[in-house]
């Protein structure tokens, strides 16, 4: 039973990461003093290194939480059944 939880709450990380990584490229692109041009990022410098594409790509990834918000939730409503099954079954004991 542990091992399903572990699997589940993985593929719940798994299906938020894309949110997650956009929200922290929007977050990463003020300090870095990017130049925000519509959807996209110009003049940031991480290390003398130019990341304004991987930024954008990244920032572009809360695209693919319209596929993956939905999946996450009845993976979350799927463990907390389980959970409250769990919990039942010892309670009853």
């Amino acid at each position: 039973m542990r091992i399903l939880y572990l699997f589940l709450a993985l593929l719940l990380a798994l299906c938020l990461l894309p949110l997650f990584l956009a929200l922290a490229a929007g977050a990463l692109s003020g300090p870095l003093g990017c130049d925000r041009i519509a959807a996209s990022f110009r003049n940031c410098s991480l290390l003398g290194t130019d990341v304004s594409d991987l930024l954008t790509t990244t920032v572009s990834l809360h695209w693919l939480g319209l596929i993956t918000l939905p999946v996450a939730a009845l993976l979350a409503a799927l463990l907390l059944l389980l959970a409250a099954i769990h919990l039942l079954r010892r309670l009853v004991r």
